[in-house]
């Protein structure tokens, strides 16, 4: 394997014995020894990629050697290698954002991919090893180790001699372990975020739905919390769309703070990432907001405008915006001024074999200012939920980051300092789980 750096005064990349040493540092954790799936699917690909064979990966071929999938082996029919992949790319973001954090080296699966990349970390700056042969090589940022816990007892007695010098000197330390946590592309798109003392907050769209409750006896009519009995033509569509077991009783249960699944595990990926900076994460419910909050907060809203009454007054006035559903029109992102190739509208698609489940979904990804020019503002919006899980990987995976802010570059050469864009992201979705995502349309907003 013939290796290059992307900078001449960084170390030298990770060498094929480095990273199996890696690898079976990583096999060895709690997570993936109960894990003998995932850990065989690491191994596989981890195996390929340095035998030079990452071309061979794809989906196929890992149902086949990993799970033991035949020859009549559908990926539209059977998810296993994509529920599998995004399980095991949230499973190394957690490992390197805790125990591993002073791992020499690193190694990720970016979104839609199944080739992993291996990165050195280093004092300054990681070295990105791209697995694609012949070898090439990407940036990747990946967490600098971190002292604080062991320089906490030290803290403390400075804090019992004397309190004000021992405060100074731990947020020294955080914001000083800020500055490092996160390097390159990732810096250069979050370092505004990054270097907040107050944090962020995400804030958890909130839909009106209501729960499918089967129960086997009639309820009372006046049982609490509240239920409404479906009608006969209603419960044939239930039972068919949901798979529910034939007797009983449905019911509907109206609900106001229901987490949407994409939702939940975005902000998961976005915890993580500030985490690793040492900056404070709170989530609340858009329910919750009021617009003193958007002058005192750095906000992260989530979900589409049907679910989340800030987004379109946000919006009003860029180019992109979002459209809730109107008659046979269903919700939609909506380009003002679209460019030369590019659609004036972006909305989901169905397979012909499912209605109920989209495979393609749209998101809509806005970091700007806040309405006060003091604080962040950042809305990731997909359609649906997957788009939503969709747009929140992509802005926290270090490959995809890269792409991105080649393109903001690309878009506006002579921009200097912190980048404020709306990027339309196309993502695939199989079993409703998000898979390779896209950009389709950007726009630099300063």
């Amino acid at each position: 394997m013939s290796l290059q750096s992307l900078d001449p005064n960084v170390l030298a990349p990770p060498l094929p014995d480095e990273i199996r040493a890696e690898l079976e540092v990583v096999l060895s954790t709690p997570a993936f020894r109960r894990s003998d799936r995932q850990s065989r699917f690491l191994r596989f690909v981890c195996e390929a990629t340095l035998r030079g064979e990452s071309s061979k990966l794809n989906e196929i071929l890992i149902a086949y050697e990993v799970f033991g999938r035949g020859t009549d082996y559908s990926p539209g029919e059977d998810a296993v290698v994509r529920r599998q992949a995004h399980s095991l790319r949230q499973k190394l973001q957690e490992y390197y954002a805790s125990d591993g954090a002073r791992d020499p080296i690193r190694i990720d699966l970016p979104v839609g991919r199944y080739i992993p990349v291996f990165s050195r970390a280093c004092l300054n700056d990681p070295v990105a090893v791209s697995s694609d042969p012949p070898a090439t090589l990407q940036e990747h940022a990946a967490p600098k180790p971190t002292q604080f816990w062991r320089r906490a007892g030290f803290g403390i007695g400075l804090i019992l001699i004397a309190f004000g010098a021992g405060w100074w000197s731990g947020a020294s330390r955080q914001e000083h372990r800020s500055s490092r946590a996160t390097t390159g592309a990732l810096a250069e798109l979050w370092g505004g975020w990054l270097s907040k003392p107050a944090g962020a907050v995400i804030c958890f769209s909130n839909p009106v739905t209501t729960v499918v409750k089967q129960f086997q006896m009639h309820l009372p009519p006046n049982s609490l919390p509240r239920r409404i009995l479906v009608t006969p033509e209603q419960e044939v569509q239930l039972r068919e769309t949901l798979g529910l077991p034939p007797g009983g009783f449905i019911y509907l249960s109206p609900a106001i703070s229901q987490a949407k699944m994409g939702e939940a595990i975005g902000a998961v990926a976005l915890a993580n990432l500030f985490a690793r900076s040492g900056v404070r994460v709170q989530a609340t419910q858009t329910r919750f907001l009021n617009w003193k909050d958007f002058r005192s907060q750095n906000l992260i809203l989530l979900g589409h405008d049907e679910a989340n009454r800030w987004l379109d007054p946000l919006l009003k006035y860029l180019p992109f915006r979002l459209a809730a559903t109107e008659g046979d029109r269903p919700r939609r992102i909506v380009d003002t001024v679209p460019r030369s190739g590019e659609r004036r509208e972006y909305q989901n698609q169905f397979s012909p074999r499912s209605k109920d489940q989209p495979s393609e979904d749209y998101a809509l990804i806005s970091m700007m200012q806040g309405i006060d020019h003091e604080h962040e503002l950042l809305l990731l919006n997909g359609l649906n939920s997957e788009g939503t899980q969709s747009a929140i990987e992509f802005l926290t995976d270090p490959f995809t980051v890269q792409q991105l802010v080649t393109a903001l570059r690309k878009a506006a050469p002579s921009h200097r300092g912190r980048w404020q864009f709306q990027v339309v992201l196309h993502t695939e979705v199989r079993d409703k789980v998000p898979t390779r995502a896209d950009m389709v349309a950007l726009r630099v907003l300063q």
